[in-house]
């Protein structure tokens, strides 16, 4: 009985070889295909959306901003309804049919429709150009989970003018088949609210159009820079094993940052990379992938989509994202709806300052105008530094008046901070003479220095830059002096700026009221802001304590060079006389 249940369950030695020649010929196979893809890669248009690895600055140029909607004069509503007659590119007969929709640099993907010849989208897509006519390029692939993916069809829609077409259906151009499109546009004006809704807040294409390449010398590039080929700022936040639900679970891994969601998988051959942004995320929702196995659904927007893969269908119009097999699913579903909380009270934090920056722009049109009616035109100056995140530091008085204070401490003639800086160790000094300011009034210089840095996570010294502005009145009574100061190679160091402001008016002839303010300037969201901003407060605070105390001292210094000077010249006159 033993031996009978041992060669039952024990394989031979021949389906053993058989087994393991089968496994190396599928492994040949496997190899083969994706060198031929690989080489025709190189002559042909990609075909496969998981392979195609989309720059960051083409895909941004859908995020359009206030400034860039300026620019934009036409919306081209695109709704994708319905394809028939599809090529049967599976075994079975069917297809799993998703679309690729581009005008000019702007791309979107559709949803997937599994196992359909006749699949129905109901989809809209939304294109920003500036002015018509234009073309848009539809193509239509079947999703293959490991080999490339194949063509189906496409089609190329001219969109003439403003207006609105039926539902038309649309030939193929190459294949059979025929896909049911309807197209609308419109002009939209500079004021247009739909566009302020659809633009929200200054895109990063402008806030990181400066910043191409990283300053910092130990920068070293994470994954969403070397997989996904985002911008070197962005760090990971959050990163968590699972699958992506398609047409086959494709498990990988999936990296949070505060403006994108992302997701890597390889499979033989073939990569999948999707890229969601934030700002097309609608809803973020608690689902199941089966009865045992929880997963999150992504909701994106109407019109909106990621890029690399494409999502699948939803009812009602929108596409959606289904990731599974967490280790941690309540986890991982509380980090991505913080994430997305924080991001949303970003925008909304920027929504703010744009609005009040466009009333002052309105009040101060006003005023220009009203001024060119009686003949006379103010002008206006722009701040220095941020004022509403000033915060008291010093309030008192000071033995000198405003006069002295200015020669002795901020004159180009004056030695003043080069020698405090080199009482800190500073090195590699270097500062720029007074010279007149258009934009902001007054005078401006640059102050560039090398300070040592302390903490662990610094390197011994960092490279600090200092901009320095200063208004003197007419009478030489009131002095305004601001300071921008920059740290270059601290972590997070162009995440934020050290603004300072000192205001000193001449109280009597020897003394002057001096009120000092501090604040940290946070340029862009950091998820350890507040601990910035209250270490680097208090970090300059000391550092204005410490320059108050050596200017007293410095002051003293010279009031007792001057008196024994004085008394010199008493003993000298009296020794003359006798």
């Amino acid at each position: 009985m033993a031996n009978i249940l041992i060669r039952l369950l024990v394989p031979s030695l021949l389906e053993v070889e058989i087994s393991i020649t089968l496994a190396l010929v599928l492994i040949a196979i496997l190899f083969l295909l994706g060198n031929s893809n690989n080489n025709k890669k190189k002559n042909s248009p990609p075909l496969n959306p998981t392979r195609e690895i989309v720059p960051f600055d083409e895909k941004i140029q859908r995020n359009f901003s206030i400034e860039e909607s300026q620019e934009t004069s036409y919306v081209v509503k695109l709704e994708i309804l319905a394809a028939k007659y599809l090529i049967g590119a599976n075994l079975n007969g069917t297809s799993e049919p998703y679309a690729i929709i581009k005008c000019g640099e702007q791309k979107r993907f559709s949803s997937l429709v599994p196992s359909s010849r006749n699949p129905l989208w109901g989809e809209e897509f939304l294109f920003f150009v500036n002015s018509l006519p234009v073309q848009i390029h539809l193509t239509i692939y079947d999703w293959d989970t490991v080999c490339k993916c194949k063509l189906l069809g496409s089609v190329v829609l001219p969109v003439a003018k403003a207006g609105q077409s039926g539902a038309i259906w649309h030939e193929f151009d190459t294949k059979s088949g025929q896909v049911c499109l309807q197209v609308s546009s419109f002009r939209l004006s500079n004021s247009n609210s739909l566009l302020t809704d659809l633009a929200g807040v200054k895109s990063r294409k402008n806030m990181l159009s400066e910043k191409k390449n990283p300053t910092v010398a130990h920068y070293q590039p994470g994954p969403l820079q070397v997989i996904f080929r985002l911008p070197f700022d962005e760090d990971v936040y959050h990163s968590y094993s699972c699958a992506i639900e398609n047409s086959f679970l494709y498990h990988g891994r999936m990296y949070i940052s505060a403006w994108h969601l992302c997701f890597h998988s390889k499979f033989f051959y073939k990569q999948l990379k999707v890229i969601i942004p934030f700002e097309d995320i609608d809803e973020i929702k608690r689902t199941q992938h089966s009865f045992v196995n929880p997963a999150i659904s992504i909701i994106l927007h109407a019109g909106a989509n990621g890029l690399g893969a494409p999502p699948l269908c939803n009812r009602n119009g929108r596409v959606r994202y289904k990731f599974t097999s967490f280790w941690n699913r309540n986890q991982s579903f509380r980090a991505l709806q913080d994430t997305l909380t924080r991001y949303r009270a970003m925008l909304q934090a920027e929504k703010k300052v744009k609005m009040h920056s466009l009333t002052n722009i309105d009040q101060l049109t006003r005023v220009v105008k009203r001024d060119e009616e009686k003949g006379t035109r103010e002008k206006f100056f722009q701040p220095f530094i941020n004022q509403e995140i000033l915060v008291d530091s010093v309030d008192g008085t000071f033995p000198c008046t405003v006069e002295q204070f200015f020669s002795m401490f901020l004159s180009d003639n004056s030695n003043f901070l080069m020698e405090h800086r080199y009482s800190r160790n500073g090195t590699d000094l270097k500062i720029n003479n007074w010279s007149p300011s258009e934009e902001h009034g007054g005078q401006i210089r640059k102050f560039t220095f090398k300070s040592p840095c302390n903490s662990p996570l610094c390197p011994p010294y960092t490279a600090v830059t200092e901009l320095q502005h200063t208004t003197l009145s007419a009478d030489k009574g009131t002095l305004l002096y601001e300071t921008v100061q920059q740290a270059h190679d601290v972590p997070f160091g162009s995440y934020f700026e050290i603004h300072c402001r000192w205001c000193l008016r001449t109280k009597s002839e020897s003394s002057c009221q001096m009120v000092i303010k501090i604040g940290v300037h946070m340029k862009k969201w950091c998820i350890i802001q507040s601990k910035i901003k209250s270490g680097a407060t208090e970090e300059y605070k000391k550092e204005v304590n410490q320059i108050l105390e050596e200017a007293r001292a410095h002051l003293l210094k010279q009031d007792d060079s001057e008196k024994g000077f004085a008394r010199g010249s008493e003993n000298h006159e009296m020794y003359q006389n006798q």
